[in-house]
């Protein structure tokens, strides 16, 4: 941080959803804020996807997390109460919640996108944005630069479709190794996707298997079809600064290790990094007290997640809807004595031996096979 004649100078490496929430809080301030953006624009490596704010792993309400960071939501964001999920042998179950087990947004340079309205809101408070402009870690306050190695990928598709609004999810090994495939349609406009976290150098095998799967359901017409690669990074970590500097949403392995749900783990780093920068506390105090016992939490969850394979995921679905689907996936991020007394045999089980491509350390991550993985972004036709 440089301190200027109008005011305190920072400069924040990578404008996601981290990045610019930390802009836009810290631009309010009046500090003098300069966004370096390697793409040519905000959301250029997504595809005006459906992702998810999730609403489950917090007492607060997601819109009510957005109000207190001081973000305004001039952006598409719609809640999610109800969905259908199937197991491997496609037996489906309704599930539902009273309040939003979830939130939709949209990523992606376009109008309406989670991105285009984070910047808006970041330019309003001051901030300026260079773009295809990359600077060196250490001449950044705020690293927000995204992932660095993927422990999970996805591949998406976008197109429009005739179907009506539709929330559903397939949870079956074969087809999604550790991870799941999804159909979700609002308006006319759909995502389709299959995530894993094994076996990343086949993971257009994997979609295509998907994406018969789900024809199988219910066939559907594909058109203006784009399609896209996504990372998922996890770590856990002691500090998530170095040298005086913040590491923030995936740059800094921010992530639910469960679903691999990191938009709400972004916003609360980048909120966090700003506060700190505010404030002159601890960004490490700020970001554990937040978010530090779920992540630790996610990592059993991700082992039971995979240890109970299809099985488990049918139970797990069943179980999913015989109540209220937000207090039944809230218990799973609760902590508990057992997940406590599990977790250092897990860490210890899953240690990553040797160098990894995570930014921070020390630190710990999982080990994993090595295996080829497309680049991020958009597939170019």
């Amino acid at each position: 941080m440089i301190v200027g004649q109008t005011g305190p100078k920072i400069k924040i490496a990578g404008a996601g959803p981290s990045g610019l929430t930390a802009a836009i809080v810290l631009a309010k301030a009046g500090y003098e804020v300069d966004l370096f953006e390697g793409r040519k624009a905000v959301g250029a490596r997504f595809i005006g996807d459906f992702q998810v704010i999730e609403n489950m792993s917090r007492e607060e309400d997601a819109l009510e997390m957005l109000k207190r960071f001081g973000l305004d939501t001039n952006f598409f964001i719609r809640p999610v109460r109800q969905a259908l999920f199937f197991d491997h042998r496609l037996r489906s179950q309704e599930v539902g919640s009273r309040r939003p087990f979830g939130y939709f947004i949209r990523r992606g340079s376009e109008r309406e996108t989670l991105d285009r309205g984070l910047l808006t809101q970041a330019l309003a408070a001051g901030a300026k944005i260079h773009y295809q402009t990359r600077i060196k870690p250490e001449e950044a306050d705020i690293i927000a630069t995204g992932p660095a190695t993927p422990d999970g990928l996805a591949k998406e598709m976008t197109f429009t479709t005739s179907l009506p609004d539709t929330v559903w999810v397939l949870f079956d090994m074969n087809f999604s190794p550790g991870g799941y495939a999804y159909l979700f349609v609002l308006d006319g406009i759909a995502t389709f996707g299959c995530a894993i976290t094994r076996d990343l150098s086949r993971i257009n095998y994997y979609f295509d298997r998907s994406l018969q799967r789900f024809q199988e359901l219910t066939f559907f017409p594909i058109e203006n079809d784009r399609t896209a690669y996504s990372f998922m990074n996890f770590s856990l970590k002691a500090s998530a600064e170095a040298s005086g500097r913040y590491f923030v949403g995936e740059a800094g392995g921010f992530q639910d290790y469960l679903f691999g749900l990191g938009i709400r783990y972004a916003l609360t780093t980048g909120y966090a990094a700003a506060e700190s920068l505010l404030k002159k506390t601890s960004y490490d105090r700020l970001w554990k007290e937040a978010l530090g016992p779920a992540q630790e939490i996610s990592v059993v969850n991700r082992f039971l997640y995979e240890w109970g394979g299809n099985r488990g995921l049918s139970l797990f679905i069943r179980q999913a809807g015989r109540g209220d689907l937000q207090d039944y996936l809230g218990g799973w991020h609760r902590p508990s004595w057992w997940k406590r007394l599990a977790l250092p045999i897990l860490k210890w089980g899953w240690q990553r031996a040797g160098r990894c491509a995570h930014r921070l350390s020390p630190h710990w991550c999982r080990h994993k096979p090595v295996s080829s993985h497309p680049e991020l972004g958009p597939i170019k036709p």
